[in-house]
């Protein structure tokens, strides 16, 4: 089968490039043929495909009027993405195209060659653009579940920018009338708490249940014992993470108490700074992004893992590969987090942006008896196989293509 994976990042930037990433590799194992279409960028891993990308777009502060006019045309529809996606089209002659991320970098402006050329698509949903134009419903620090432009306007609902959530309150107005995500023939989503939020803020189309694989985990064989009274958290440094409520925490805990943070992000230095303030620079360390075996070192010496995130996450993989690697997880009670983490028997659920909640939480650690949840944590997370996931995608691919091409 020859396979077209869409996304509009090429390296390892968050959870929705890891599954992309992770896809590709399951599928080419297989056997199957994958064809790769994103956007060019310093970062982004080699690949041959890297010709039919489209010019590296990064929506920053500091530009000029114009700039951010022509940029926001291009959040509408990028005529780039739909001339050399229909040139890959050509060339590769997918029998499928599996999309990711791809609004403002991409545009939906890339559903027209798809349709022209009668490709079946899949789309796997990975936070909530489709629904809102404010894709992980939060806004200013506190939840926000409204899915209206004009809404979007008043709130300033986009980085707290009038003009930013005018072009997505007009990227929504304008693809709605297009129906441009009509053209999806499946959508898939990792958590069925994203689902049921899809549904109940009015979307329509059927979404599949399919939860991300976890890849075989790289065991180092030099990692040491637990360190006592050492946490880890790691992720994007972003507002929705919750690092700042761990910071919180942190201030009430006792000096005995480290906390490493790995990850980077638009949030690093004022979190630093943070932890300037408060005096902690001694026992929270910022140790930047981390992966593969370093990452795994890191997971095996810590008493536990803390996943303090206060917007909807969908089905983060810091929840699932920490539960792999068998941590003692604490997450908050919100989004698809609740659906694997089970209170007390592989791990342990608190209150979103509650200081004082996870300060207790981390204060009666010492009483518990931990082992018997880490090994439950691995075993909670032993359906996610790669084979599992394959068996089920590709009954997904089967259901849409024709009968010559399959």
């Amino acid at each position: 089968m020859r396979i077209l994976l869409i996304n509009k990042y090429h390296f390892l930037k968050g959870g929705a490039e890891r599954a992309y990433f992770d896809m590709a590799r399951m599928l080419e194992e297989r056997g199957h043929t994958v064809a790769f279409f994103s956007m060019h960028h310093p970062e982004n891993r080699p690949t041959v495909w890297e010709k039919y990308f489209v010019e590296n777009i990064e929506y920053q502060e500091a530009l000029s009027f114009w700039k951010k006019i022509v940029l926001a045309g291009k959040i509408l529809f990028n005529f780039e993405a739909h001339k050399k996606l229909e040139k890959l089209i050509e060339d590769f002659h997918p029998d499928i195209a599996h999309l990711h991320n791809i609004y403002h970098q991409l545009s939906p402006a890339i559903f027209w060659p798809l349709k022209k050329h009668h490709i079946p698509v899949v789309m796997t949903l990975h936070d909530y653009k489709l629904v809102s134009p404010n894709y992980n419903l939060f806004v200013r620090g506190k939840i926000w579940e409204h899915t209206s432009g004009i809404r979007c306007l008043i709130d300033r609902c986009v980085k707290d920018s009038f003009f930013k959530s005018l072009v997505c309150a007009m990227e929504q107005w304008l693809h709605r009338c297009l129906r441009s995500y009509g053209v999806v023939d499946r959508f898939i989503a990792p958590s069925r708490f994203l689902i049921e939020k899809y549904h109940s803020l009015g979307f329509r189309a059927e979404i599949s249940f399919l939860p991300n694989p976890l890849l075989s985990a790289s065991v180092p064989t030099d990692a040491t014992g637990r360190e006592a009274n050492t946490f880890l958290f790691f992720g994007r440094l972003s507002s929705e993470k919750g690092v700042d409520t761990l910071l919180e925490t942190w201030a009430l805990l006792g000096k005995e108490q480290k906390l490493w943070i790995v990850g980077d992000g638009p949030e690093r230095k004022k979190l630093e700074q943070l932890t300037r303030e408060k005096n902690m620079m001694d026992r929270v360390s910022f140790l930047g992004a981390l992966y593969g075996t370093e990452l795994e070192i890191l997971k095996r010496r810590v008493q536990a893992v803390i996943i303090p995130s206060v917007w909807y996450e969908n089905f983060p993989y810091t929840v699932i590969e920490s539960l792999q690697s068998g941590c003692v997880v604490l997450a908050t009670e919100r989004g698809g987090m609740t659906e694997r983490i089970i209170h007390g028997v592989n791990g342990f659920l608190f209150p979103a942006s509650d200081s004082q909640a996870l300060k207790d939480l981390i204060e009666k650690l010492p009483s518990l008896s931990l082992e018997p949840i880490r090994v439950r944590a691995a075993e909670s997370v032993s359906d996610l196989t790669a084979e599992n996931f394959l068996r089920e995608l590709l009954k997904i691919y089967a259901s849409l293509m024709r009968p010559s091409s399959r």
